[in-house]
């Protein structure tokens, strides 16, 4: 960490030194800049820090942090009076102080994720300027054209997956955005630190409309016969396939599911969490929240999975893993694919009695569309796939519903000439 000390030469001048290592270890070069303000110490102090303990992009020595370069007279000398104000750094740590919404595994998600995208940040404005980097700037210089150019840049970057280049997705963008920029920017907007929104009118880039068709969904008959599949190349992808199609739960959700999460008795499952995967370490964990606050969500038990949660429960530790990896600790998607999944798929290509090829989020999807045909209302299957929102639910899957549609019609029918419909 950069540290500031205040210096004060024969004359009587005043000056404040930052210091640190580059890198912030003990054996990084000594690095510093001497500034002639305490503000301008102060706000090159965040800048260093938000560069990783490194001299900002920009700044040479001898810059004296952001100011003119020149050592003002001593009776030039600025007043401490007013309260300087914070970097955006300072402000995102104040905002994910209070927020009592998340855990503390949720929290360190957000950091990393300001951290990895936001904080190292060096933007070029409309005009052709460049300023960063970000978390260093004081949170009252950002504004709609400062969010926007992170936006550009954050389109522009790259990152390495499996040896190629591969560009943020724009939902990698909508997350970042939404999670900790715009709230973090609301928390000091509320606190009066700046007096207007930046995130206001900033556009972010469209997200590929998610539809789910039909060709890879099954259906009828074929939804047996795939449980029949599953049980045959295993016990646990049997137990598997059957629980994803008759709760609707997502993979990370069913891997996280322990026996305090079921209540045979009253025939309730809940969601209480998600296996989640660390960037850093690629450890995976169990987490105590979901893909969005709706995602805790509690739901009724089919019948048809009472022995099987029975079985599984039976004889663990109430807070233990229900399907575990060959070495006991958490199914890995990978294990499951290579493994059990595999198996399922070679079996399906012998027996060649089904034509869908799907995955195991195929099945969650099955789960949706079996509902909707049935005229199970929209909000129920909201709620039990623990959506985000009714809309989400509405656009991956109201058009799988041509019954409904067809109401609709024969509604409008009625109204315009007067007369019943038929069926």
């Amino acid at each position: 960490m950069a540290s500031i000390e205040e210096r004060i030469s024969k004359a009587g001048t005043k000056s404040w030194r930052v210091a640190w290592r580059e890198g912030g270890t003990r054996s990084g070069t000594r690095d510093g800049e001497t500034c002639y303000d305490r503000r301008t110490a102060k706000r090159f102090k965040g800048l260093v820090e938000a560069n990783g303990d490194r001299r900002p992009e920009g700044y040479p020595k001898g810059c004296h942090g952001m100011g003119t370069g020149e050592r003002p007279a001593p009776q030039a000398e600025p007043t401490d009076s007013a309260p300087a104000v914070p970097t955006l750094t300072a402000v995102v740590e104040a905002y994910l102080a209070q927020n009592m919404k998340a855990d503390a595994r949720q929290i360190a998600d957000y950091r990393r994720l300001y951290v990895n995208h936001v904080q190292a940040a060096i933007v070029t404005l409309p005009d052709g300027r460049r300023v960063g980097p970000l978390g260093g700037l004081p949170v009252d210089e950002l504004d709609g054209d400062t969010i926007q150019a992170w936006v550009n840049w954050m389109r522009g970057r790259t990152y390495a997956y499996r040896g190629q280049k591969r560009h943020y997705s724009p939902k990698t963008i909508h997350n970042v955005h939404g999670a900790v920029i715009a709230p973090a920017l609301a928390y000091a907007l509320r606190k009066g630190l700046i007096t207007a929104d930046p995130c206001a009118d900033v556009q972010l880039p469209q997200k590929p409309a998610r539809t789910v068709s039909l060709d890879q969904v099954p259906t009828g008959e074929e939804i047996q016969q795939w449980i029949a599949i599953a049980y045959k190349a295993s016990l646990l992808a049997g137990d598997i396939v059957s629980i994803a199609m008759g709760t609707g739960l997502r993979w990370a959700e069913i891997t996280a599911l322990r026996p305090c999460d079921i209540d045979l008795e009253r025939r309730l499952l809940t969601v209480a969490g998600a296996i989640k995967e660390d960037d850093k370490s690629r450890r995976l964990y169990r987490a105590e929240y979901g893909k969005s606050a709706t995602a805790l969500r509690t739901i009724r038990i089919p019948a048809s999975l009472i022995m099987v949660f029975a079985r599984r429960t039976r004889g663990l530790d109430r807070k233990a893993l229900i399907f575990r990896g060959a070495r006991g600790g958490i199914l890995s998607s990978s294990s499951w694919s290579h493994i059990h999944w595999k198996k399922v798929m070679k079996l399906a290509q012998e027996q060649a009695t089904v034509e869908t090829d799907p995955t195991l989020h195929k099945f969650r999807h099955a789960h949706a569309t079996s509902l909707l045909a049935a005229n199970v209302s929209l909000d129920t299957v909201s709620k039990r796939l623990g959506h985000k929102s009714i809309t989400v639910t509405s656009n991956l899957y109201s058009h799988l519903s041509p019954e409904a549609d067809q109401r609709a019609v024969d509604v409008v029918d009625q109204v315009m000439t007067g007369k019943p419909q038929t069926a």
